[in-house]
Parts: C-alpha cells; structure tokens; sequence
C-alpha cells in the first residue's frame, strides 16, 4: 500500500472509474476496495480526489451489473467514514440504491445490501431507505440460497428496522419466519444481525400493544 501511495496509484485507479469500457470501470472499483480498507486516513484520501465522491455514486447509474456491484463494494468502504457518508447522501445514494433494490443479480444483492447496511448510518437515511421502496425488495433475498447474500440482507434489515415504518414493512412481507431460521445459522454474523432485526420487530409490536391500553 505504501509503494502504491507513493507512486500515486490510488489517483490513477481512481481515472480509469472515467473509461468508456465497463469492464475497466468494474476492475478499478474492485481494486480501489482494498486500497481504501488499508489506507492509514481513507476518508481524507477518498475525499483529496476532485469530483471522486460524485463520480463513484454517478456510475451507479450504469446498466452493467459488474459496475454497480463493484461500486457498491467501494462505496461500503467509503462510507465507513461519516462526512463521506454525508457527501455521498447529498449527492443522492438512497435514490439511486433504492432503483437498484429490485436487481435479480445475486452478486450485486450481496454489496448493494452491504452498502445499504452502512448507509444507514447517517441522517434520515434509514427513514429515507423506505420512502423510495427499498426494505421490501430486499426481503426477497433472504430466500436465496447463499449465505453471503443473506448475511449481507440480515444486517442491511437490521438496520433498516431501526425505523418504525421500515419495521412494519419487514414485518408483512413475512420475514420473521426466515429470520428466526437464520439465527441459528453457524454464521455469527448471521445469528446477530437476524435476532438483532426480530427484537426490532418485538419491541416495535409490544409498543404498539401497549399502547392500545393506555
């Protein structure tokens, strides 16, 4: 990482996100997951880039579902620090995510609900996650097959269900019967994320229990 940040490869990856060819875009977004993981201040160095915020959410606009799915990965990691997150927020993530929420390309489910996950983390977010439609589509996963999608959803949804509205949505579109199996999955991660997401749904209920009582 030290030679590659010397010789100014991060910068470099960073404009091939600019060339025509989607296979060259989906190869650098890939490569600049890793660069941005171990770089010692990956927000600042996300953020020196002119434009790059806006350019990375830009190319979640494209039609080749490598590109989306590789720009999901990178954006995973670029929102791990707040005032990227806030940046790409303002440059309109959500929306964009949300018109994606309803993709049958498992690889893409995978980082899209992991970048959704991390997403949820700043702002209005999570409320807005569910004003564009995004929390039911993405129920739909837990009924695949990989592990890794479902994890990935599991904690997306736990996220999610930190807002009352999005709660109730998780709720009528039958996941608890799909998330009470997961939690006993070997995946610890898994386990978490899934009783995590039905103690949202409980807690939300016996709120609304209560209050038809008093």
């Amino acid at each position: 990482m030290m030679i590659i940040g010397c010789l100014d490869g991060v910068r470099l990856l960073r404009s091939l996100l600019k060339n025509p060819h989607p296979d060259v875009k989906a190869s650098a977004a890939w490569a600049l997951c890793p660069c941005i993981q171990q770089a010692k201040d990956a927000g600042e160095m996300v953020r020196s880039f002119v434009g790059g915020l806006e350019l990375v959410v830009n190319l979640l606009k494209s039609d080749n579902k490598e590109v989306s799915a590789s720009v999901c990965a990178a954006i995973t990691n670029i929102a791990k620090g707040q005032e990227n997150l806030a940046i790409i927020t303002d440059h309109g993530i959500v929306p964009l995510f949300s018109k994606l929420a309803n993709t049958n390309n498992d690889k893409l489910r995978r980082h899209l609900a992991e970048a959704i996950s991390c997403c949820c983390m700043w702002g209005r977010n999570r409320v807005a996650f569910g004003e564009n439609k995004a929390v039911a589509p993405l129920v739909r996963y837990l009924k695949l097959n990989d592990t890794n999608v479902h994890r990935a959803t599991a904690q997306a949804l736990y996220q999610l269900s930190e807002d009352g509205d999005n709660c109730i949505t998780i709720h009528e579109n039958g996941t608890v019967k799909l998330l009470l199996h997961m939690i006993g999955s070997p995946d610890e991660h898994l386990q978490e994320a899934a009783a995590g997401c039905v103690s949202n749904i409980r807690r939300l209920a016996l709120a609304i229990e209560k209050a038809r009582y008093t």
